[in-house]
């Protein structure tokens, strides 16, 4: 009897193909981190940046422009207003500032570093206008569109600042500050770094711990793939050699059994006496009904011993499965794609098998006089299609799912075997109602599994020699019963 044994499974097909999923799934994430990483940066920068600047020109209209301001700088008074405009703008040259105006109640420009605003008046907004009499606080990235905002648009983008104070007769003002926006990026470089090394190195630290894990997991799948793949090859393979030991038995056994049973009816008809008319009338009505078994079993025999595809190739058994069915009166066209005949042997067992299958429900159940037989190559798929003009499924739905109570489903338990089969090895059964009638079965194969399984598994004969997928002939001999 044939050995069978496992071949060296392929090069870590799965196993590569997991991993690359897994790097690009981790590439894509360090991306989404590094993306989250520069839009959180930036918001974060002008916060930190504005928190600063509240503090700073609070601090400035409190502690340096609240106690220099007095009835004498309201009035306009050269001397204590150039004290003032001094210390400002001393720090609008070391670059603290950039500039600065000081608002009376009224909206009028108290004082501003750009003298021709002196004494203006503007509508203040509203935000603004709460400020005084209060010491609060608000800032906020300049709006650069106001008509008392002309001289500061050649700065380009400034965190504004406005304070309420009292002056130091307690006369309620509000110190309004520019300051550059400098900070902004800088705490934005700074983040992004910070934010980067924390975010992108805990991800790399965690893909680069999980990665033996993936190996370790993607190995498992592959050699998972190869048992499933080994253990449906061995059941195919195991379906032709007991199909071909039931027609071995078959032929040696009841067939024989009964042709020779034949050939004593018709010699006891000739030992009759001739006046025995009834006892003649029976055994003759025995040896015909004999005679009719034995052709029956042998077309039994016929029809369920395996096709060797191994040998004959795919398209010589279409082509018997074909004349079958053309002596049933079915008038059969074959589209056999060529690169399907040359995908191997595990899919020309996948191909035969459905298409034989279809053939047999066309001659069962469809009452069709014409049907079509095809197998093409669609990208990476092999699609099979057995199509005929006969009365079509009783359900438009199609094939009953296992176990359910469709009609459609009932008489069709080969193709319940059938894509059940197909469905183990990736791919599906479709029995439909096209339109202009009739029933289409569509079997769809992955190509890829038979690559697989010719790459896990062989069958060997004694020698341990691979033979490809199939018994040795001297093994097949071997499985024949005696007599």
């Amino acid at each position: 009897m044939a050995l069978v044994r496992s071949a060296d499974p392929l090069p870590g097909g799965v196993t590569r193909s997991a991993l690359r999923r897994f790097l690009l799934w981790t590439l894509a994430a360090l991306a989404l981190v590094g993306l989250g990483t520069v839009l959180l940066a930036r918001p974060l920068a002008s916060q930190i940046a504005l928190r600063d600047a509240t503090v700073r020109g609070s601090g400035l209209a409190r502690y340096v422009v609240a106690p220099l301001v007095d009835r004498r700088v309201r009035a306009g008074d050269p001397g204590p207003t150039s004290t003032l405009a001094y210390l400002l703008q001393n720090r609008m040259r070391d670059g603290s500032i950039v500039h600065a105006k000081i608002w009376t109640a009224e909206g009028r420009v108290l004082w501003a570093d750009e003298a021709q605003l002196i004494g203006k008046t503007f509508p203040l907004d509203e935000d603004v206008a709460e400020l005084f009499g209060t010491e609060n606080v608000t800032s906020a990235v300049s709006d650069l569109s106001k008509a008392e905002n002309a001289d500061e648009r050649a700065s380009g983008e400034l965190l504004e600042v406005y304070a309420g104070l009292h002056d130091a007769e307690g006369v309620p003002l509000v110190f309004e500050s520019y300051w550059t926006a400098d900070p902004v990026h800088e705490d934005e470089s700074a983040l992004l770094g910070r934010l980067a090394l924390l975010g992108l190195g805990s991800l790399l630290l965690f893909a680069v711990m999980v990665l033996p894990l993936a190996v370790s997991l993607a190995r498992r799948v592959e050699r998972g793939e190869a048992d499933r793949s080994r253990m449906l090859r061995h059941a195919l393979s195991a379906s032709d050699l007991e199909r071909r030991r039931i027609a071995d038995d078959l032929h040696d056994g009841v067939l024989q059994n009964l042709a020779g049973f034949g050939y004593l009816m018709g010699s006891l008809v000739d030992d009759l006496p001739p006046e025995a008319t009834r006892a003649r009338t029976i055994v003759g009505d025995l040896s015909s009904g004999l005679k009719r078994d034995a052709e029956g079993l042998r077309s039994l025999m016929t029809d369920i011993y395996p096709a060797d595809l191994a040998e004959g190739g795919l398209v010589p058994a279409v082509d018997r499965l074909a004349d079958q069915a053309r002596a049933a009166g079915l008038a059969v066209e074959i589209d056999l794609d060529p690169a399907v005949a040359a995908s191997g042997l595990p899919m020309a067992q996948v191909v035969y098998r459905s298409i034989r299958e279809g053939l047999r429900n066309v001659l069962k159940h469809a009452d069709a006089s014409t049907v079509l037989l095809r197998a093409r190559v669609v990208a990476d798929q092999v699609v099979v299609s057995v199509r005929d003009d006969g009365v079509g499924p009783r359900d438009a739905r199609g094939l009953a799912p296992r176990g359910g109570d469709r009609g459609s489903g009932q008489g069709h338990v080969g193709l319940h075997l059938l894509r059940d089969t197909v469905r183990d090895l990736g791919g599906d059964l479709v029995l439909s109602a096209p339109d202009g009638g009739g029933a289409l079965l569509t079997v769809t194969v992955p190509r890829a599994f038979a690559d697989s399984w010719v790459g896990t598994a062989a069958v060997s004969g004694r020698s341990g020699r691979p033979s490809r997928g199939r018994p040795r002939r001297a093994a097949r001999a071997r499985i024949r019963p005696r007599g």
